[in-house]
């Protein structure tokens, strides 16, 4: 089984107008809300492509169950800790020609609500389990906490990918998690250096042999993917698509890698590939369709550099 966890959820709100004119009345044409946060959004595009996850979160008030409420509508499984406060709200605006993120701040998660979390990551996994570990932490709990989630899988003998950024990818990477999903930027944050692209296969290799991770999977927007895979290194060139978006296109990504990663690495490649293109022809949060996935799955370019 595939679980997805996200410590900070959030409930996505869009407002789509024409033009925002300062000291000016701004009709909304319309609104569209979202569950999100990257595990979330791990677990949404695997049940939309036809796979199985829970998703783990803590879940708090009426933005809580709103969220609920969507991913009962989505039909993914999920397991919600309640929590006493309310879950944050991101509001974004969306115009003809720019977007305005405002996200708001989230409430500390209490002790007991934390433990709760880790209770049921104790109780739920079993082994030969995949955990995709994403995002930020709630304001309060310290970096070690996803060293602290690794350690979790990893007696457990699960499979733990982390995706997150900054001290808490520092702190998840000393534990040895089976596998990272960088994109470049944060790969560069987490070697101290900035990295061009020409440069990712050597750290993806030094980061790999460091920290003793098995799967290093670096995304590059544009410019398509780079990973190293027990030992070997694999590029995928970009998928050529008319993009609208780019919110979860590295969470696309994972999904399909972890899909199909205990089938065929090379297949779990092709998958991630065209989930991640798939992700960015969507405005919104809309994330990958498995038509269009099934489309560019045959348009990915694979190259085994070693």
């Amino acid at each position: 089984m595939i679980f997805t966890l996200t410590m900070n959820p959030s409930l996505d709100r869009y407002l789509y107008i024409d033009e925002l004119i300062p000291d000016d009345s701004i009709r909304v044409k319309e609104t569209q809300e979202y569950a999100a946060g990257k595990g979330i959004d791990v677990s949404r595009v695997i049940k939309e492509i036809g796979g199985t996850s829970i998703a783990i979160c803590p879940l708090g008030g009426s933005n809580g169950e709103r969220m609920e409420f969507m991913l009962d509508n989505e039909r993914v499984l999920y397991a919600a800790v309640r929590i006493k406060h309310e879950t944050r709200m991101n509001i974004i605006v969306q115009s003809r020609k720019n977007q305005y993120r405002l996200n708001l701040p989230g409430k500390a998660l209490s002790e007991s609500e934390y433990e709760m979390v880790i209770d049921m990551l104790k109780t739920i996994l079993r082994k030969g389990d995949t955990l995709v570990a994403s995002g930020s932490l709630p304001p309060g709990l310290r970096p070690s906490v996803y060293g602290d989630i690794v350690k979790i899988a990893k007696s457990k003998d699960v499979r733990v990918y982390v995706d997150t950024d900054g001290d808490n990818l520092k702190e998840a990477v000393k534990e040895g998690p089976f596998g990272i999903k960088p994109n470049i930027h944060e790969l560069s944050r987490l070697i101290g250096k900035e990295i061009k692209i020409e440069g990712v296969e050597k750290a993806a290799e030094d980061v790999a042999k460091k920290y003793g991770i098995s799967n290093v999977l670096v995304t590059l927007g544009g410019d398509g993917s780079i990973s190293l895979i027990e030992g070997h290194i694999y590029s995928m060139k970009p998928i050529k698509v008319k993009v609208k978006g780019g919110v979860g296109a590295g969470d696309s990504f994972l999904a399909g890698f972890v899909s199909k990663r205990d089938e065929s690495i090379e297949d779990a490649l092709r998958l991630a590939s065209a989930c991640g293109a798939a992700a960015v022809m969507n405005e919104g949060t809309t994330l990958s369709k498995k038509a269009d996935v099934d489309r560019l799955i045959k348009e990915v370019e694979l190259v085994k550099i070693k």
